[in-house]
């Protein structure tokens, strides 16, 4: 019986479950400002802000940047170029890569969401002191750069 108890596994307790957890309420969170206004998937999103950073980016990029797979960013390319939001051009230096941007009505939104989502962010960390939130992004990036780590 007491060996039981130790193979047992307390989700609530176990970190992975835990952050899990946490990291899908913060994606809904999140989601309420691009989802009502604007109808974008948490993917649509993600593509639509990493090509909003880095201006012109290609699909392969987008898929390291953001952690999704081919297919998930290739469904939010083809809906964001459909809808407009997205234009692709052939990449000068390698004639066989494409390079996404935004257009101007994706430009636009992407102008308008920003100040949003970041108003949310700071809503969601209002209940951390300055010191906690630093301390918060500082475990994060540690344990993000040690599991990179451990992938190699």
């Amino acid at each position: 019986m007491a060996d039981d108890q130790q193979t047992l596994l307390d989700l609530q307790q176990f970190f992975p479950y835990q952050f899990s957890i946490l990291a899908g309420q913060i994606s809904e969170y999140i989601a309420k400002i691009y989802r009502q206004k604007y109808g974008l998937s948490k993917f649509e999103w993600r593509v639509l802000a990493t090509v909003g950073q880095h201006r012109q980016i290609s699909a392969s990029a987008i898929c390291q940047f953001t952690q999704l797979d081919k297919m998930q960013a290739s469904r939010a390319i083809g809906k964001l170029t459909k809808s407009g939001a997205l234009v692709q051009q052939i990449c000068e230096m390698d004639r066989r890569a494409n390079l996404l941007q935004l257009s101007k009505s994706g430009r636009q939104m992407y102008l308008e969401i920003m100040p949003l989502v970041k108003k949310q962010e700071q809503s969601l960390l209002s209940g951390l002191s300055m010191q906690e939130r630093s301390q918060l992004t500082d475990l994060t990036q540690k344990l993000s750069r040690q599991l990179a780590d451990k992938q190699t």
